[in-house]
């Protein structure tokens, strides 16, 4: 289940860094939930981390897309459409490299933190 949970969170991190915000809303969501609803027997600060790194990635990507339809709304005339669409991709592709980047580092806590368990379990059975 462990690796299961790592798949997915890449998963979320590759489509965050691609710019694929429906999607990665939607597997955020259920990787929220799917951790939720599971019983895992893993430790419980692993399910609250992973479960933070999914509604992380879910949230973030709401804000931009509510950032995005403020925005939109900012315009004034159609000769502002140029502009807001040009402004829009290249701040669409440094907020999705941002995101892919938190999520990324929230990633590398988990996998650190359940090193840190293994190795005081195997401390334990010795």
């Amino acid at each position: 289940m462990l690796l299961g949970l790592f798949i997915l969170s890449g998963v979320l991190i590759k489509t965050s860094l691609l710019g694929l915000g429906w999607i990665s809303i939607a597997i955020g969501l259920s990787g929220y939930l799917f951790c939720r609803w599971i019983n895992f027997k893993l430790d419980i600060k692993l399910i609250g981390k992973f479960r933070r790194l999914f509604i992380t990635g879910a949230a973030l990507h709401l804000l931009v897309y509510i950032g995005l339809i403020t925005k939109l709304f900012l315009i004034d005339s159609l000769e502002d459409l140029p502009t807001f669409l040009i402004s829009h991709l290249v701040s669409h592709h440094i907020i999705s490299a941002a995101i892919a980047a938190t999520l990324t580092f929230l990633a590398i806590r988990i996998y650190l933190q359940q090193q840190k368990l293994t190795q005081a379990y195997r401390q334990e059975l010795s």
